[in-house]
């Protein structure tokens, strides 16, 4: 992830900036302040001046809605970040201002966007995360992004594939697919051939299907051209998502955010192959443990089970090929 502001000089008065994108409806500006904050600028119309009390405080984050000194007839909504260090998940913010405002018609509709997406950042940010995913997180979200990719998007489109993506919003299975459920693992091939069930309802859906699909990957390094990172597969989907829907951009990555994701050069450190991939269905006598199996009293379970003993029960839905 480049970082914009590298390039641009501190001047010794009012700020330096250079244009983000011009062919965004918006004027979007990267800039520097003459004590060499990092600033993002969106120009406005005058009468888009947005009230104090209706911007979100964010940690770390100062936003400002002021009428141009260069020009009257415009208004600067400004974003500055004051500690350098934390660049990474500003980028990540701007550029989610970025993409969700490209093909608005006017200030007042960019301005409500704007609003609605710092709110959403305003609560990701609330809660103490890592800076990036644990490495078995990596690879479980590798696995859904695959999923969505490779198997629902060339089925569904990329619209209704993004509806069906409900693990993050807290449901049992990852995702839900007219009526059925198909839960999602990936795990190295190096390891033990077994995967971890996190709770009783997981494998014991409510649908009248259940599937369970298993990415086996490889470790490699960036220099592979099958490489897989998680972060070039969320810019893929991402920019599907920008020449096609708004809405949907904005679920993907609300999606992201709740599962504790936000883009990070870091991700580039794990790269993946894939070495197979399998699909099981989920029937009597499938190894699983649901709510009937246990005694009263346990509420709260997880276990593992062995790929080996899932291969009688292979086999997919109907609009689906492996």
């Amino acid at each position: 992830m480049n970082n914009p502001w590298e390039q641009i000089s501190v001047p010794q008065t009012n700020v330096n900036a250079r244009r983000i994108d011009h062919t965004h409806s918006l004027d979007l500006f990267w800039a520097k302040d003459h004590m060499g904050h990092y600033l993002f600028i969106c120009e406005l119309s005058s009468q888009s001046i947005i009230s104090k009390n209706d911007i979100p405080e964010i940690k770390g984050i100062q936003i400002y809605s002021i009428i141009s000194e260069d020009d009257a007839a415009t208004s600067r909504f400004i974003l500055l970040l004051n500690d350098q260090s934390n660049w990474e998940i500003f980028l990540s913010l701007c550029n989610d201002l970025k993409q969700a405002t490209r093909n608005v018609q006017d200030s007042s509709s960019a301005i409500q966007i704007i609003l609605k997406r710092l709110k959403r950042w305003q609560e990701f940010l609330k809660i103490d995360r890592p800076d990036v995913l644990s490495e078995e997180e990596i690879r479980g979200l590798i696995g859904e992004l695959l999923f969505i990719k490779q198997y629902l998007i060339p089925n569904f489109g990329i619209t209704q594939s993004i509806k069906f993506w409900q693990g993050p919003e807290g449901l049992p299975q990852d995702f839900n697919i007219n009526n059925g459920a198909i839960e999602v693992k990936s795990h190295l091939g190096s390891s033990s051939q077994t995967i971890k069930i996190s709770s009783l309802d997981q494998l014991c859906p409510t649908l009248p299907e259940m599937y369970l699909m298993v990415f086996t990957l490889g470790k490699t390094t960036p220099d592979d051209k099958q490489a897989l990172n998680l972060l070039s597969i969320a810019r893929d989907i991402r920019k599907t998502l920008e020449d096609t829907s708004y809405d949907s951009l904005e679920r993907f990555n609300d999606l992201l955010h709740m599962v504790g994701y936000t883009d990070s050069d870091r991700y580039l450190e794990f790269n993946y192959i894939m070495v197979d991939k399998s699909m099981y269905k989920i029937v009597e006598g499938f190894p699983r443990i649901c709510a009937c199996d246990v005694i009263e009293g346990i509420v709260q379970l997880s276990y593992s089970i062995s790929l080996n003993a899932c291969q009688p029960f292979k086999g997919h839905p109907t609009w689906m090929e492996i």
